[in-house]
């Protein structure tokens, strides 16, 4: 979408910051601290030299985290919207990527946050493939 959920005001989680290998795929995304509300990602291929770098913070709709992410290189700023668990180990970060058979069109990230705090809980809202991050450091 072209609007995050809100604003970066939700403070830097720890336990998200590290280094974090997807089981499925041949990339590992490195997470730090860009500042105090915003992650830095970078994605980078195990057997190439391909970087790419990603700006995420996070969104609490009734207790739920939302994780917004932009690229860095992108000259229009498209935000990706996951829904984001993380095992009580921390050992495990699960994103669900939000639907992106979403046809209504929002003026306003007010309106983009009710229409997720309305639908949220329910299985279509997400895309079907879930993506886990297991921690690599």
């Amino acid at each position: 979408t072209e609007l995050s959920i809100d604003e970066p005001s939700v403070k830097i989680d720890d336990k998200i910051l590290g280094k974090w290998e997807a089981k499925s795929s041949d990339y590992t995304y490195n997470v730090t601290k860009k500042d105090e509300f915003n992650y830095k990602f970078e994605k980078k291929g195990k057997t190439s030299t391909d970087v790419n770098n990603y700006t995420g913070f996070l969104s609490v709709i009734d207790g739920v985290k939302f994780l917004n992410v932009y690229e860095d290189a992108s000259t229009s700023k498209t935000y990706y919207l996951y829904k984001i668990e993380q095992s009580t180990s921390g050992a495990k970060i699960t994103l669900l990527p939000v639907t992106e058979n979403i046809d209504e069109k929002f003026a306003t990230s007010v309106e983009l946050k009710a229409y997720i705090k309305k639908y949220m809980a329910l299985s279509f809202f997400y895309e079907k493939d879930q993506e886990e991050y297991f921690r690599a450091d």
